[in-house]
């Protein structure tokens, strides 16, 4: 979508799949550029534009200019500053077309662009190296085309990076140009024909007879590339990073990549071989969500949210098989479980392998069984399986079946045990998994786990089944006499609590019906009725939380609760996504309990309750905190489940939320959570894909 002048000064993300590395630009006038392994934007500046005689003309990808040659080395020239020669475009002055996966900044005669190619990513154990390595190449690409063709002089196509280092040219003519910095794990690559830029200062980037100077010494460095008058000239150039050996601590592992490349150079070169096949990937996703029905606003956080997952995503090796990880943006913490549920809907589109080694994975690393107690009593019961919140954080791995984040004994706060909320994400990801990939091998593994998922659940209702009501009652043994939280771990009681949360108990209610269809699947007839027979009792006791007093159902069913929360219905989109449409239909053997949170849902969804000024959504009523990944996803179930019209409204909504992101985190690119629609938290974030799932409505 080409965005309003007053909208196009923000960061996004440009990525390759599994590097954990990332191309940042797009705020004007702050730092950027590519990093390796970073949960924020590079420092570094990044400089586009065309050079005419001595008067340069660039886009404002940098925050500050300094003529590091006058200030350390030329001291006779003080006066004199780099400015002098340089004319930086306002926003007026540039069109912003932003697409699923390109970045397009458009001014008189220049046309500059991103591309982070993407699309259905290969099961490495199923296809051949020739397709696994292209998947894997970890490199992305810009393209500079300097229209010439109304000039009556030579202009000079300019394109480089600033302040990431001192860097290593690499000249191979006839073939390619580029430098290597960061410890050779960074580097850019043309093939076009250019000859190279490297300097204190961009305005001496030649010398007074128009030739280059290269002193290869100097904090700017990049190609220059004359295009005569009559002329129309396009440079591609290759954006990778590379990094060798063991790149992991406690699970000591490399990157996937580096089984097809043996350096950056490599993948550089590669990368331009092969760059047609990339262009032509992108520009299949850039057509497929232009051709969706969706409002410019929605299809813009879409393209926001795919360019930040990828961001965080690594693809490692652990013993010759592959190990997929997300990092959680900012706090880099490793497959967050509480993400990857939200996730999954993106992963199941373009890459249903990653969700299997993923949930492989908790199972044989990072589960544990526990016992539980009631709140108040010091005794304990049998408990269960369950999973751990993460697996450890900034490339460092966990011990077996402890997280990087849980601590015992603290009473539901940051960083308490999530253990019924992650127990519950197994189970509807394994539902989502099986439902869409028919996978039996799969169940016919992990059936035992299954099973003990089953028993955990009934466990954490009460230990007398007579008195279970389908809701989590008690708390982990590993809370060390603390209480359990949920993902949203930083909001007040209506969603940070985990016991007797009603988002928790319509999730649980999600986690039943996953159970029954997959005992189903596994022709385990007996328990596939008694999850079923759960399902209900959980239906059943949420329904009856109805307050007529309140007008809607509290958001913790104890302690006279009064807060109203949006994600009661959150739940909802798993039976939507298996298929399992009995289970959500108004007429179906839960039509009540569907009714009852629809009815739930129009009720509190109202100017100063969970509607802010500016028609963003409020998740809860009593915390000024929400998470834009959730909003996504309710926004989902209350169109696609609850057949909810918003409306005109519905543009409205959505225009805000792409303010929040443009506006409130302009810096850090997509992120989840806001408060009144400032960035606070969780910035650089991935699981903002939930969106994703408006393309199927």
């Amino acid at each position: 979508m080409i965005l309003p002048p007053h909208k196009t000064s923000f960061h996004a993300q440009h990525s390759a799949i599994g590097a954990h590395s990332s191309f940042t630009l797009g705020m004007h006038g702050a730092p950027g550029g590519l990093a390796l392994e970073k949960g924020s934007p590079a420092n570094g500046a990044v400089y586009v534009g065309t050079m005419v005689d001595d008067k340069i003309t660039v886009m404002p990808f940098f925050e500050h200019m300094n003529n590091s040659e006058i200030a350390r080395f030329d001291h006779q020239n003080q006066p004199e500053t780099c400015h002098d020669a340089l004319t930086v475009l306002s926003s007026e002055e540039i069109t912003r077309d932003y697409r699923f996966a390109s970045d397009h900044f458009i001014s008189e005669g220049i046309h500059f662009e991103v591309i982070s190619s993407f699309g259905p990513l290969p099961d490495p154990s199923q296809n051949n190296n020739t397709i696994n390595k292209r998947a894997a190449c970890p490199c992305v690409f810009a393209r500079l085309t300097v229209d010439n063709s109304q000039g009556s002089q030579t202009k000079t196509a300019l394109f480089a990076l600033g302040e990431h280092g001192c860097p290593m040219p690499i000249q191979e003519p006839g073939h390619f140009t580029g430098f290597l910095f960061g410890n050779g794990d960074l580097g850019f690559a043309t093939d076009a024909d250019v000859y190279p830029l490297q300097c204190f200062d961009l305005s001496k980037a030649k010398k007074p007879d128009g030739t280059p100077l290269v002193p290869r010494f100097g904090g700017s460095y990049g190609f220059m590339m004359d295009v005569p008058a009559g002329e129309c000239k396009t440079m591609d150039i290759s954006l990778a990073t590379y990094r060798s050996g063991k790149a992991t601590l406690g699970l000591e592992m490399p990157y996937w990549y580096t089984r097809y490349f043996s350096d950056l150079h490599e993948v550089l070169e590669y990368a331009l071989h092969n760059k047609e096949w990339y262009f032509d990937q992108a520009a299949q996703r850039d057509a497929e969500l232009d051709a969706s029905p969706l409002n410019d606003s929605q299809k813009f956080l879409i393209a926001h949210a795919s360019h930040s997952y990828y961001g965080s995503t690594q693809w490692f090796e652990e013993s010759g098989k592959p190990f997929w990880n997300v990092n959680e943006g900012e706090y880099r913490m490793h497959n967050t479980f509480d993400l990857t549920v939200d996730m999954l809907f993106y992963e199941m589109i373009y890459s249903p392998w990653t969700v299997k080694n993923v949930l492989e994975t908790f199972i044989t690393r990072y589960s544990y069984y526990d016992r539980v107690r009631l709140p108040g009593y010091n005794k304990t019961y049998p408990g269960g399986i369950s999973f751990t919140h993460d697996m450890g954080n900034h490339n460092n791995f966990s011990p077996k079946g402890y997280s990087s984040y849980e601590i015992s004994g603290i009473d539901r706060r940051c960083f308490s045990y999530m253990t019924h909320e992650q127990l519950v994400n197994w189970i509807c990801c394994t539902g989502v998994y099986m439902s869409q990939t028919k996978d039996e091998s799969f169940l016919t593994r992990h059936l035992n786990t299954v099973k003990d998922c089953y028993t955990s659940m009934i466990n954490r209702d009460h230990p007398y089944p007579s008195k279970r009501n389908g809701v989590m009652n008690c708390e982990s043994s590993r809370c060390h006499g603390g209480g359990e939280i949920t993902t949203y771990d930083s909001l007040d009681t209506s969603l940070g609590q985990a016991r007797n949360n009603l988002y928790l108990a319509v999730k649980s209610w999600a986690a039943y019906l996953a159970l029954a269809e997959l005992f189903k699947q596994a022709d385990e007839t007996t328990l596939s009725k008694e999850a079923t027979a759960s399902a209900k009792l959980c239906a059943a006791t949420v329904t009856s939380k109805w307050d007529d007093e309140l007008g809607y159902i509290p958001a913790v069913f104890e302690n006279d609760n009064q807060s109203a929360i949006i994600p009661a219905i959150e739940g909802l989109v798993f039976p939507k996504v298996m298929g399992l449409n009995d289970a959500i239909d108004p007429e179906g053997p839960y039509g009540e309990f569907i009714a009852t949170l629809k009815r739930h849902f129009e009720a509190v969804f109202r100017p100063g309750i969970c509607l802010y000024p500016d028609k963003g959504w409020k998740l809860s009523s009593t915390a000024d905190n929400s998470w834009m990944s959730k909003i996504c996803l309710s926004q989902y179930v209350a169109r696609a489940v609850l057949g909810i019209d918003f409306g005109d409204e519905q543009a409205a909504h959505d225009e805000a939320h792409m303010d929040w992101q443009i506006f409130g985190s302009t810096f850090n690119a997509c992120s989840d959570q806001f408060s009144s629609g400032k960035a606070m938290a969780s910035l650089y974030y991935p699981r903002i894909v939930t969106n994703i799932l408006w393309m199927s409505e």
